[in-house]
C-alpha cells in the first residue's frame, strides 16, 4: 500500500498559508532558507505521518525542485522514505539516487509529445510584462513557473495562451502567486504509477490541493483534497473517490493523515 501526498499546502504550510490560528507550542518548524522560517508542520500531524511511514510506502510527491525538496529537514532526517517524486513528476528517487530509467522514458516522451520548452517560453514573451509578470523560472529544464501579481493578468490574453499551450502539449496551474506552465508528460500521476509498480503496491491512496495534484487524485484508489486550495477555488468537479476534508489550513493537514490512518489501522476510525 502507497500514500503519496503532495507537500505544500498539503501537508507543509507557510505561516501565511496557516489559515487558522495554531500555537507556536503545537506547530514544529521543518524548513529555512537563508536564515528564513519557510514551512512547518502541527506536531499532531509529524506523528501521524510517522505511523504512516512505519507500516505502508509513504512518498513526498512534489513540484517542488530536488534542491527546494531536499530543505524539508523532516524527510532527510526524521521520516526517510524509500521514493519521492520531485519536479511534479519530472524526477523520482530511490533510496536518495535518481532513477535514471524514469528520467529517459520521460525525454522520449516530452520530445515526441510536446512543443519544446524554448518554443513555450518564447510565446509566453508575447504577454508577458512587468504589470503582472514579476518573476520567470525555468525549474531543471523540465518546466516553467512564474511569480506573478494575480490582480494585474490580462485575463483573455492569458487564457489564449493557456489553450495554445494545450494544443502544444502542455497544462497550466495558478497556486497562489505562482503560474506553471508543465509538459502533459510530466505529471504526478504517472510517476506515482511507475513507483507503485516498483514497490510491488496494490492500493495508492492520495492527497493533493492543486489541479497539478488532479490526476494523482482521480487515478488513486481513495483520495484526499483539502477543504482550501486552487481545486476549490477553480470550482473544480471532484470523482467520487476523491474526499474533501471538512477543515481549513494546517489542520487539514491532521485530518488527511487521520483519515489515511483510519484505512489502515481501525483503531484510528471516529
Amino acid at each position: 500500500m502507497i500514500f503519496a501526498s503532495d507537500l505544500d499546502q498539503t501537508l507543509i504550510y507557510s505561516r501565511r498559508s496557516f489559515r487558522e490560528p495554531v500555537g507556536e507550542e503545537d506547530i514544529q518548524l521543518i524548513e529555512t532558507l537563508d536564515g528564513q522560517e519557510i514551512s512547518f508542520m502541527t506536531k499532531k500531524a509529524i506523528s501521524m505521518l510517522k505511523e504512516i511511514a512505519g507500516q505502508m510506502t509513504f512518498v513526498p510527491v512534489t513540484t517542488r525542485t530536488p534542491s527546494q525538496y531536499g530543505r524539508i529537514s523532516i524527510f532527510q532526517q526524521e521520516i526517510l522514505p524509500r521514493y519521492a517524486v520531485t519536479s511534479n513528476g519530472g524526477h523520482v528517487f530511490k533510496e536518495g539516487k535518481l532513477d535514471e530509467e524514469w528520467k529517459q522514458h520521460l525525454e522520449a516522451r516530452m520530445k515526441d509529445e510536446c512543443t519544446s520548452l524554448e518554443d513555450v517560453s518564447l510565446k509566453f514573451q508575447e504577454i508577458a510584462s512587468d504589470d503582472w509578470v514579476l518573476k520567470q523560472k525555468n525549474a531543471e529544464n523540465l518546466f516553467l513557473y512564474n511569480i506573478i501579481e494575480r490582480g494585474n493578468i490580462p485575463e483573455a490574453r492569458l487564457q489564449e495562451f493557456i489553450l495554445w499551450a494545450d494544443r502544444n502539449g502542455w497544462k497550466h496551474s495558478l497556486q497562489g502567486r505562482k503560474l506553471y506552465f508543465v509538459p502533459k508528460p510530466i505529471n504526478k500521476w504517472d510517476a506515482v504509477a511507475y513507483v507503485k509498480e516498483a514497490a510491488g503496491a496494490k492500493t495508492v491512496m492520495t492527497a493533493g490541493d492543486s489541479l497539478l495534484d488532479l490526476c494523482m487524485l482521480e487515478e488513486a484508489d481513495l483520495a484526499f483534497s483539502p477543504l482550501h486550495g486552487e481545486l476549490g477555488e477553480s470550482g473544480a468537479r471532484l470523482s467520487g473517490a476523491i474526499q474533501r476534508t471538512s477543515k481549513n489550513g494546517i489542520f487539514a493537514s491532521e485530518e488527511i493523515l487521520e483519515n489515511v490512518l483510519a484505512k489502515i489501522n481501525p483503531v484510528h476510525s471516529k
